[in-house]
């Protein structure tokens, strides 16, 4: 065996098995004398590790495969302070990962928004945070400069030979080879990419190629319709519910309850006013049917069918019936307003989720802003516009009735930075009595979401806070947020 061989068996078994090898004659060299075994096998392993790196010959290189020299750039650098502060978030940070990322990305914005760019030798450590974190990634153009950009295609794409790039390669393959040679997943990202962009567009190429695809296929590649769903998309849902596959026909019905002027749409409607009617004098509230086993129509719309065995899913049915109807049914019905009509729905929680769901999908702004009147649920407040979301949440809050931990997911999806009032409210919250779980909760974006006239206020709190506070971690990543961020405020001025 050759004497690498050797002291690499040495390193597995164990000196007390293996001796550690003598180095070779050739070499001329002698380890010191009265090493232990095991001082002996570092020893050698040292003097290996030298020997291997100074025989390694450099590779030929090709020039054909040469990357092009970096072209200049045309916008100056940041000023000095803006660098320092960079350069300190990359290799010191001195805050957590959360509160780095987000610092690092306000850099990016403050230097885009400045025209000022990247300096060339923080590239490199920039660049490799983008690559674990998105934010970051989403960003980075343009404050990277021109030669940033150079370097990010050498890191995406090798430094390959000149010309053009390979089949397949890039962000988007599907613009260099036939779209129905793509995988499924990659296919199905290109026909997102699509629809937005382009609907129709989209909507031909899965038409021209359906008789092509598998069935895993074509229900991944229908899906991609959620993304600006439109009524000129029906006549290929409609042919999807006669689809062999149930996976195909599921994901028909589901994008066909985003259209309530369908014809799938009409013929739910066709069902549920008969399960509808309304009952009370002084407070009318609705009395609802349960479905009757569906028809080969219904079956092929979507309601579920009668089980082998046990009782059907009659609330089940329901539920597919309303998803699939327009709204207005309930307001024909009840020979009200949509909020007249919301109030009805009191005494039916089930009922009112599934409307909740329905109202949310299709973004109905009246019957979304009836819903949050009597219910604050995230998917609504998604459909408002931010500021009109932001009151609607303060409202809740001040209302008294508002659970803290629920409110956890309606907070985090808000845009940020949160106006004064809501910033108070919550505030209020985490610094009552209970307020410790729900600071903790709220610890990984307050901080962000907080406007900076919030910072000295949350300094207060902190100087007033106990060591093992729960808050104290919040108000103290607030501080530290709210601070240096005003920093980076003066360096880009």
């Amino acid at each position: 065996m050759t004497w690498l061989a050797d002291l690499r068996s040495s390193a597995l078994v164990g000196t007390g098995r293996h001796a550690v090898p003598a180095p070779p004659a050739e070499l001329e060299l002698r380890p010191p004398d009265g090493l232990s075994r095991e001082e002996l096998l570092l020893d050698q392993a040292a003097l290996a590790d030298v020997v291997t790196r100074a025989a390694r010959r450099p590779g030929i290189v090709d020039p054909a495969r040469l990357p092009d020299a970096a072209p200049p750039d045309d916008a100056p650098p940041a000023s000095a302070e803006a660098v320092r502060l960079l350069d300190l978030l990359l290799n010191q940070p001195p805050v957590g990962p959360e509160l780095r990322t987000q610092l690092v990305t306000d850099w990016l914005q403050f230097a885009a928004a400045s025209g000022r760019r990247v300096p060339h030798r923080l590239l490199p450590g920039l660049l490799d945070l983008a690559d674990t974190r998105p934010a970051v990634a989403e960003h980075v153009d343009p404050a990277i400069g021109t030669r940033g950009r150079w370097l990010q295609g050498l890191r995406q794409k090798g430094a390959g030979p000149k010309g053009p790039a390979p089949k397949g390669s890039g962000p988007h393959p599907a613009t260099t080879i036939d779209w129905a040679e793509l995988g499924t997943a990659d296919a199905t990202a290109e026909l997102e990419r699509l629809r937005h962009t382009d609907p129709a567009a989209a909507r031909d190429r899965l038409h021209a190629h359906w008789d092509t695809l598998s069935a895993r296929e074509r229900a991944a590649h229908l899906g991609a319709f959620a993304i600006n769903i439109e009524p000129a998309d029906e006549d290929l849902l409609e042919n999807a519910l006669d689809d062999k596959a149930k996976s195909v026909r599921d994901v028909a019905a589901d994008l066909l309850d985003r259209l309530p002027g369908s014809a799938r749409a009409n013929r739910m409607a066709a069902r549920l006013k008969p399960l509808l009617r309304t009952k009370g004098l002084l407070r009318k509230q609705f009395e609802i049917d349960l479905p009757p086993d569906p028809d080969a129509i219904a079956l092929r719309d979507g309601i579920a069918p009668a089980p082998r065995t046990g009782e059907p899913d009659r609330l089940g049915r329901l539920d597919t019936i309303i998803r699939g109807a327009p709204l207005d049914v309930w307001t024909t019905v009840a020979d009200r307003s949509t909020a007249a009509t919301v109030a009805m729905l009191d005494g039916e929680p089930r009922v009112l989720d599934t409307i909740i769901a329905t109202a949310a999908l299709r973004a109905d702004d009246e019957w979304v802003r009836a819903l949050l009147d009597i219910r604050t649920d995230s998917r609504l407040l998604g459909c408002l516009p931010a500021a009109e979301r932001e009151h609607a949440l303060l409202r809740h809050i001040r209302s008294g009735t508002a659970q803290p931990m629920a409110l956890v997911p309606l907070l985090r999806d808000l845009p940020r930075p949160w106006g004064a009032p809501l910033a108070t409210a919550v505030l209020e919250l985490v610094t009552a009595k209970n307020g410790g779980q729900l600071a903790t909760m709220l610890s990984g974006f307050l901080p962000m979401a907080l406007p900076p006239d919030t910072a000295d206020q949350c300094r207060r709190l902190l100087q007033r806070s106990d060591d093992g506070a729960p808050g104290r971690r919040v108000f103290r990543d607030v501080v530290q947020y709210q601070s240096f961020r005003q920093s980076l405020t003066e360096a880009f001025q």
